[in-house]
């Protein structure tokens, strides 16, 4: 569908909700909300305008229409979890301005030896673990030039082994990236948009923190990663089978090339490193034996800070700190910051003012009454079905959109069935990153794809079966690791699981 017709036809679909006959147990309100969310579900389906664009659309639409009031429906865009994904977007830019990030990448590397499966192997290890630090699509564009210069010097060195390598190597940077987002909250925007709308939708819950994240997170990439690189490597391509006609040194060399680490580079890396350990350390983490007292205990009032306090405290000091390089520096400017990718915040921001929306107007409930049989289902058969669900949902459209999009809508139905809202949030917010089919399933898989070196055919015959397998290992992850590591009930509905109260028409 072209973008004029995906204008015309998101629309379309907002003036006919607006005129269909409302429901009688539905609030208008709630109807008005679902128009405004069918039109911006089309626009950023087919991109009709920026994706950041069509995330504004609630600020205007909503409060016209009379759904919500202007000043509840902006005040999500300014939530935590929004501020907690900037630091980590300034750390990360931090990291790429000063080289760190390919020392990193090219240290693992070199770990991995010569052979191409092994190549494989040290691409998807490296991308991942950088992955759920950085962006996925800055780690994808950090890594795929590397990616080529490989695969152009085993080109040349043994034509046939090079064309068997080439797609694989490209596709294993993309899926890897992918994968390695799931492993912490600021790793892939789904992540941040679950951890944003499940504190907003249930204020009473147990917060969801980032060492507890990465407590299933972790585990789900350390098991899918090197499922993803036999599947790769073994099954769709014969490359495990391959040798090398001759040596390839490119990844020595380069980092020879780079000499020793800098004075900027080793700042950068303390500070990244004691962020890390501030999220880890935040609040007590209990190993068994003895439990390691939080750092926020020696603070006043504990419960007052988080992990976005922890990101914007580690984005200020980068900002603070001398660079220690001749120009005098300092570790981020501001004109470095501005090529963050603020759109993506404005895009968390609409998530948020959805989840508002469709949880204060009645919708997500009254959705959730009518799916209400999966939160009533088996568990097993509740978290395969969101997980299907959403990961081919995920293939035609924008990660963060659909997570968005269905995230109120399973929490709802987990409560309308009366079972844990986080039974399905969490696998659904996990199956929103597992689009591996389609080059705009997601970002890492248009960036790769754009490089005119693999075919639609070749990625949506591979990442179907990665899509099917993912899919599976990710549920069944889902109900054997973050069950026990979030203290999800699966027997009936914690206390604190209700919905906001319902807003009415002429309620202030």
């Amino acid at each position: 569908m072209s973008r004029g017709l995906g204008f015309v036809s998101g629309v379309v679909a907002l003036l006919a909700l607006l005129a269909a006959p409302t429901p009688p147990d539905l609030p208008y309100s709630a109807q008005t909300t679902a128009a405004v969310a069918a039109l911006m579900s089309i626009w950023w389906l087919t991109e009709a305008l920026p994706i950041a664009v069509t995330a504004l659309v609630p600020l205007v639409l909503l409060p016209a229409l009379g759904a919500m009031d202007a000043g509840a429906i902006s005040a999500p865009y300014a939530n935590k979890t929004n501020f907690l994904f900037l630091g980590g977007l300034m750390i990360a830019t931090a990291i790429e301005r000063w080289g760190l990030h390919r020392r990193m990448a090219l240290r693992v590397l070199a770990a991995f030896g010569d052979r191409p499966s092994r190549l494989v192997l040290g691409f998807m290890a490296s991308t991942a673990m950088i992955s759920a630090w950085i962006s996925n699509a800055a780690t994808t564009m950090m890594m795929l030039p590397i990616a080529v210069a490989v695969c152009d010097h085993v080109q040349s060195r043994d034509p046939r082994v090079g064309k068997l390598l080439s797609p694989i190597l490209l596709v294993s940077v993309a899926y890897a990236a992918t994968i390695g987002g799931l492993a912490t909250i600021v790793g892939t925007p789904p992540n941040a948009v679950f951890v944003g709308m499940f504190t907003q939708m249930f204020p009473a819950a147990p917060p969801v923190s980032f060492i507890s994240w990465m407590a299933f997170g972790v585990p789900i990439v350390l098991i899918l990663v090197p499922l993803t690189w036999f599947y790769l490597v073994r099954i769709a391509s014969q490359v495990a089978t391959c040798r090398l006609g001759g040596d390839v040194d490119l990844v020595g060399a380069e980092l020879a090339a780079l000499g020793p680490m800098s004075r900027s580079e080793r700042r950068v890396l303390v500070t990244f490193a004691g962020t890390a350990l501030a999220w880890i350390f935040l609040r007590p983490v209990d190993l068994g034996p003895f439990v390691v007292p939080g750092w926020s205990s020696l603070l006043p009032n504990p419960g007052f800070v988080d992990d976005s306090t922890v990101a914007i405290s580690a984005a200020l000091a980068l900002f603070c700190l001398p660079a220690g390089d001749e120009k005098k520096s300092r570790l981020l400017d501001w004109q470095t910051a501005l090529r963050l990718p603020w759109g993506i915040v404005l895009l968390l921001g609409s998530g948020f003012a959805l989840a508002e929306a469709t949880t204060a107007t009645g919708l997500a409930e009254w959705l959730g009454q009518r799916l209400a049989w999966v939160g009533s289902a088996p568990p097993w058969i509740a978290i395969l079905t969101v997980s299907i669900a959403t990961c081919f949902a995920t293939e035609f459209m924008n990660n963060t959109a659909i997570a968005t999009i269905m995230l109120p809508i399973v929490a709802a139905s987990a409560v309308a069935g009366g079972c844990d809202p986080r039974l399905l949030m969490v696998p659904c917010t996990l199956a929103a990153s597992l689009g591996f089919m389609m080059p705009n399933g997601t970002a890492p898989n248009a960036i790769v794809f754009a490089g005119g070196r693999l075919t639609v055919a070749f990625m949506a015959r591979t990442g179907l079966a990665i899509n099917i397998v993912g899919t599976l290992i990710m549920a069944l992850l889902t109900y054997a690791v973050a069950v026990p590591a979030l203290g999800i009930q699966l027997e009936g509905k914690p206390s604190w699981a209700v919905l906001a109260p319902v807003v009415t028409e002429g309620s202030p």
